[in-house]
């Protein structure tokens, strides 16, 4: 494959790509009648600006194919990031590496089928990059959210015990929590106080939702623990039972990080020892050498 004909390929490629995106512009997909009634009883949405419109219809295609999957949209809604503009992001990204990628050859005066194989490569390594740090970001939210749910029915139990209700326990509490962990549950049980066009939500089926949307198993947990308590259960007990729980959990994941790193650390050290093994007896093998050359 000569130089032109590479060309030709990334050209027929980027026009193809560009008509695709102003034909899913035009017609959108209709969404779910589900869909639509959430938004008709949800709080009132924002305007959509133009930068949205544009997310929107980047986005489009790779939509109507099912991404982002089911765990990249829970790390999307932990990190609170938008699908439609991470897929957009996703896609000038990958198109701007494969630019860069393609063209280093060419500027070095290399043809043939390399920079087509670099532009895709370039393409494919700015995509995991990009993914890679979502995961990161959404481990490292998690981690937060989960440390202040473990604040949280710590907090609880002092109220409960003092002989506070649940939900009047649940709202002091997170009045005194701060953070964007803090916040964002704060933000879930207010929309769902605030329910409209429908009977309003419980606290436990909010927390339900908000562990389906962005994958904290211990969201459910203390959803179960909340109506549990509402149903009669002993309160205080069960709380400071999920709480010692969790905090269990918290320590056995802190000590299996712990030794994956320690694992991680055995190649570089063994290398390390065997380089500087080398170093040492270099001098002592040189000399035997000269030796039995004599």
């Amino acid at each position: 494959m000569t130089t032109p004909v590479t060309w030709l390929v990334l050209a027929g490629g980027l026009t193809g790509g560009g008509i695709a995106l102003a034909v899913s512009g035009i017609t959108p997909p209709r969404p779910a009648l589900v869909e639509v009634l959430d938004r008709l009883s949800g709080p009132p949405t924002p305007p959509v600006t133009s930068r949205r419109r544009l997310d929107l219809a980047v986005a489009a295609p790779w939509t109507r194919l099912g991404l982002p999957r089911a765990h990249t949209r829970q790390d999307l809604a932990i990190c609170d990031r938008d699908p439609a503009e991470y897929l957009a992001q996703h896609t000038v990204l990958a198109v701007a590496g494969m630019l860069t990628f393609g063209a280093l050859p060419v500027l070095w005066g290399v043809g043939g089928p390399l920079p087509l194989w670099l532009a895709l490569l370039g393409a494919a390594l700015t995509v995991r990059v990009t993914h890679t740090r979502l995961r990161a970001a959404a481990v490292a939210h998690r981690e937060q959210m989960r440390e202040t749910l473990s604040t949280l029915l710590d907090l609880m139990g002092g109220s409960l015990t003092g002989g506070a209700g649940i939900e009047q326990a649940l709202d002091d509490t997170m009045e005194e929590l701060t953070g964007p962990a803090a916040g964002r549950l704060r933000r879930e049980l207010a929309a769902a106080a605030q329910t409209r066009g429908r009977q309003r939500l419980h606290t436990w089926t909010a927390l339900r939702e908000l562990d389906t949307q962005i994958g904290v198993d211990e969201l459910t947990e203390l959803a179960t623990a909340i109506e549990q308590a509402t149903s009669g259960a002993p309160v205080a007990e069960t709380m400071a039972g999920l709480a010692h729980t969790m905090r269990t959990r918290g320590v056995a994941e802190m000590e299996r990080a712990s030794h994956a790193r320690s694992a991680q650390m055995a190649l570089p050290i063994m290398l390390f020892g065997f380089g500087y093994l080398i170093f040492l007896l270099y001098a002592a093998m040189g000399a035997i050498s000269a030796g039995l050359n004599h």
